[in-house]
């Protein structure tokens, strides 16, 4: 019947530009292309593709302009041109009409977290705006990186959170680093340095072979590629070629360069090899003059920031305008200037902009980061005029969680924070001491309460309220400078406590 379904044209929709690319689905022994394209600027996949990698699709019934699928034990209805959808005869809605193109029934990519996750009883994790997402038991990997300036170049530390083994090439003027059949989520697509070497370094799996691609800022430079720690810490060294002061200097350096094991280092344009030991790179020279290597410094921990609300929903409102949004978003951008000042964390936030990412999605996002710490911001009503400061750590409900459900499946750390409790309660202490210190906040004792937010959080996390936010008071000085870089100041306090084990 499903191949039957999938040879009839149900539908003509007119002509159009489409721009197609790659969906990649990572499963526990395999990986999936899932082609996507790009209609009227909504990115489509194709429906029975999706879900036959999530489940066994026993049943296609089309009908004119309609499709009704039964996968597993679950019945799903959509219509053409429509948003609206039936899963087991109750009503869905997603964010974009389901469209049929060249006989294939295609589903915008919000499906795959409004609905897919009910269709199936495998973990499900996807993060909005990506291009992957992972099924059943794959605990995808993630990196951090450092650049660290030397005497005639610059050094690139990658430290993966699992073991990898990588091969490196050149090509298109760019190094480009295969990491093996290892599934990986970046924080990050794409990070881009400031530097006289490497422009930035971009992760790339649209074919799938995931693979680190990193941009040098000019030509001619030397490559120096190495492994360390089990596979764990991948460095580059990007060495500018020696400026030679007299003709004999430059005969010589017209020669291939040879490394401590006799391979010449890469430049752009070479052919893959596996980066195997350190290759002589730094500032310090020794009798003989061979380079000597500096040590990498460790990657930093990265601590995430989560302001809450965003998009149409403002949250809480005061009675000269001020909303919850935009409070908390100002006020998490001095707090992560202040965490960066310290040299000593890596930033994350969760929102950015005026974007809107559910609970589930900023769950993903803060534990493919693996923090050291969680910090989720809103503001509301604390009762009182001055200002004041109200710090939680989780509890869960005596209650079942009314958001439990089908929908809990796309998280696959649900109830996690239950294991940081203890590390929550101390984090929140030091964070109460800290704001005690700012003249006129007023600090309530931390308490545990059954906060969405800090449920999925694998990392010692606490919630942090402001007020008083409120329509019948004014809120300005909530929103200024001379507020909120005190408290700022004190959240990287209590953050420098915690990565430093204090007690």
């Amino acid at each position: 019947m499903a191949a039957t379904a999938l040879g009839i044209l149900f539908w003509l929709w007119p002509p159009r530009s489409a721009r197609s690319d790659n969906f990649v689905f990572y499963l526990p022994n395999s990986r999936q292309l899932v082609p996507v394209q790009t209609l009227d600027n909504i990115r489509y996949v194709p429906l029975l593709r999706v879900l036959n990698l999530v489940g066994t699709v026993s049943d296609v019934q089309p009908k004119r302009h309609s499709l009704k699928v039964l996968i597993g034990s679950n019945e799903l209805e959509l219509h053409a041109g429509e948003r609206k959808l039936k899963l087991d005869r109750h009503d869905m809605e997603i964010g974009s009409a389901v469209r049929v193109e060249n006989g294939e029934w295609m589903v915008p990519l919000d499906f795959l977290y409004a609905v897919l996750p009910r269709l199936t009883t495998q973990t499900l994790a996807y993060r909005v705006g990506d291009e992957r997402m992972f099924i059943g038991d794959v605990r995808p990997l993630t990196f951090s990186t450092r650049l660290t300036p030397l005497a005639n170049g610059s050094r690139l530390t990658i430290q993966f959170s699992d073991p990898v083994t990588v091969q490196t090439a050149s090509t298109n003027g760019q190094w480009v680093i295969f990491l093996g059949n290892k599934a990986l989520q970046p924080l990050e697509q794409r990070i881009t340095f400031k530097d006289h070497d490497i422009s930035g370094l971009t992760f790339d799996d649209q074919d799938g072979v995931p693979k680190l691609i990193i941009t040098p800022a000019t030509a001619n430079l030397n490559f120096y590629p190495s492994v360390a720690d089990g596979g764990r810490i991948f460095q580059a060294d990007v060495i500018q070629p020696a400026q030679p002061s007299n003709p004999a200097q430059s005969a010589e350096a017209a020669r291939p360069a040879q490394s401590a094991q006799g391979a010449p280092p890469q430049q752009p344009g070479g052919a893959p090899g596996a980066a195997t030991t350190p290759q002589p790179a730094g500032p310090a020279a020794n009798a003989a003059g061979t380079v000597a290597p500096v040590p990498a410094p460790p990657p930093l921990p990265v601590v995430v920031l989560d302001a809450g609300h965003g998009g149409s929903d403002t949250g809480a409102h005061s009675r000269d305008g001020v909303t919850e949004r935009d409070l908390v978003a100002a006020l998490v951008e001095r707090v992560r200037g202040s965490l960066t000042s310290t040299g000593k964390v890596r930033v994350i936030l969760t929102r950015q902009g005026s974007n809107d990412p559910t609970a589930d999605e900023r769950d993903v996002m803060t534990n493919l980061a693996r923090p050291v710490a969680f910090l989720t911001f809103h503001a509301g009503d604390l009762g009182g005029g001055a200002p004041a400061a109200q710090i939680y750590t989780y509890q869960a409900p005596s209650t079942p969680d009314a958001l439990a459900g089908p929908q809990a499946l796309f998280v696959p750390w649900n109830e996690a924070q239950q294991a940081h409790l203890a590390r929550s309660r101390d984090f929140a202490t030091w964070l109460a001491q800290q704001f005690g210190h700012i003249d006129g906040l007023a600090v309530r004792s931390p308490a545990a309460a059954p906060v969405r937010q800090l449920r999925s959080i694998d990392a010692p996390a606490v919630a942090v309220e402001l007020g008083t936010l409120a329509p019948s008071q004014d809120a300005g000085s909530l929103n200024s400078g001379a507020f909120q870089d005190p408290v700022a100041k004190a959240v990287a306090d209590a953050v420098t406590t915690l990565v430093q084990g204090g007690s």
